[in-house]
C-alpha cells in the first residue's frame, strides 16, 4: 500500500498544536484555498468515533468524503480512516511529540489509489505530490499562525 510521511517542528507547544489541530474550522485555515475544503458535518472538536463529512475541489473535480476518527490519544495521536471518498483506502495517523516550547508532528498516510477512469487520473505519484504541496502550505500557515500569537 502506497505510503506518505511528513514531519514538521513548530516553535509552540506540544500542547497547543494538539488542541490546534482537533477543531476542523482550524482544518479549513490550514488547507490551501483550491483545495475548496467544506464542512458539512463535523464537531467543535472531534473525539474517538465521529465522523467528518467534508467536499474537496481536486482536478476539476468536487468529492464528498467521509473520515472517521478511530482514536484520540490526547496530546500525542490522532488516526483516522476514510470511509467514503475516491480512495479504495485511506488511513492518516498524526502523531505529536514535544514539550511546552516546541513541538513535533508527524503525519503518515497510506492509501490504496482508486481503480477505474479515476485511477488514471489519480496516480500513486500524482497524489504523494498533491499531500507534499499540502503539507508545505500548512507547515507555512501554522508558522504565520504561531508568529501572530494564536499558538503558544
Amino acid at each position: 500500500m502506497p505510503s506518505f510521511e511528513h514531519e514538521q517542528t513548530f516553535s509552540c507547544s506540544v500542547e497547543s498544536l494538539f488542541n490546534f489541530l482537533t477543531r476542523p474550522a482550524n482544518m479549513i485555515r490550514l488547507s490551501p484555498p483550491d483545495s475548496g475544503l467544506v464542512f458539512h458535518s463535523a464537531p467543535e472538536v472531534i473525539q474517538a468515533g465521529v465522523e467528518l463529512e467534508f467536499e474537496v475541489q481536486a482536478y476539476g473535480q468536487s468529492q464528498s468524503i467521509v473520515h472517521e476518527i478511530v482514536e484520540v490519544e490526547r496530546p500525542r495521536r490522532i488516526l483516522e480512516r476514510m470511509v467514503h471518498g475516491p480512495f479504495e483506502d485511506l488511513e492518516h495517523e498524526h502523531l505529536f511529540d514535544g514539550d511546552e516550547s516546541e513541538s513535533k508532528l508527524v503525519d503518515r498516510i497510506t492509501f490504496t489509489p482508486p481503480r477505474g477512469l479515476l485511477g488514471l487520473l489519480l496516480t500513486e505519484a500524482r497524489v504523494v505530490s498533491s499531500l507534499q504541496k499540502s503539507f508545505d502550505y500548512r507547515r507555512q500557515e501554522l508558522e504565520t499562525l504561531i508568529a501572530q500569537g494564536e499558538l503558544e
